[in-house]
Parts: structure tokens; C-alpha cells; sequence
């Protein structure tokens, strides 16, 4: 799954504060809402960095074991394709 990068999708539009993060599925009318550490996921989904380096990035933010990271970014990063939000490519 590391070779794997992310991209947003069209009918997504996010909109990251202090707290975290607040994204619309604008096809769908659906509010989803995240903490701080979801909101840094969802940049990086914008800077379309692949899974590794995103877990890198929480790892070292957090000072978090890298498995760890990579664990919870995973979880949410389905999360967020379950929804549409975002939409997974092969990394180049």
C-alpha cells in the first residue's frame, strides 16, 4: 500500500480551523468532521504525498512510532475513500 498516493475528490470541500478540519461532500449535502491530526492528513492528501510519507509526517509530529502512525493514517485515509473524499492513485 505505500506506493499508493491520494488525491482529493472533486465534490469534496474541506475547510481546516484551529480545531481541525470540516469537510462537505458536495454532491451528497454530508459534513464530516476531524481533529487536528485528520486535518494534516487531509494537506498532505492535497500535496498528494503517498501513505509512507504522510505516516512519516504524524510520526514525527506526534513522536509517534512510525508503524503506529501509519496504522492510524491508514484507518483514516479508508475512511475518507469510504466517503468519497478522496480518491487513491498509484504514486509516480
Amino acid at each position: 500500500m505505500n506506493d499508493f498516493s491520494f488525491t482529493v475528490s472533486p465534490e469534496a470541500a474541506a475547510s481546516i480551523h484551529d480545531e481541525g478540519l470540516v469537510i462537505l461532500h458536495i454532491g451528497s449535502g454530508q459534513v464530516y468532521t476531524s481533529n487536528s491530526t485528520g486535518a494534516r492528513i487531509w494537506l498532505a492528501v492535497e500535496r498528494k504525498l503517498s501513505l509512507e510519507a504522510i505516516a512519516k509526517e504524524i510520526s514525527a509530529a506526534f513522536q509517534i512510532a512510525l508503524t503506529t502512525a501509519r496504522e492510524h493514517a491508514v484507518r483514516f485515509l479508508a475512511e475518507l475513500e469510504q466517503h468519497a473524499l478522496i480518491q487513491q492513485e498509484v504514486a509516480s
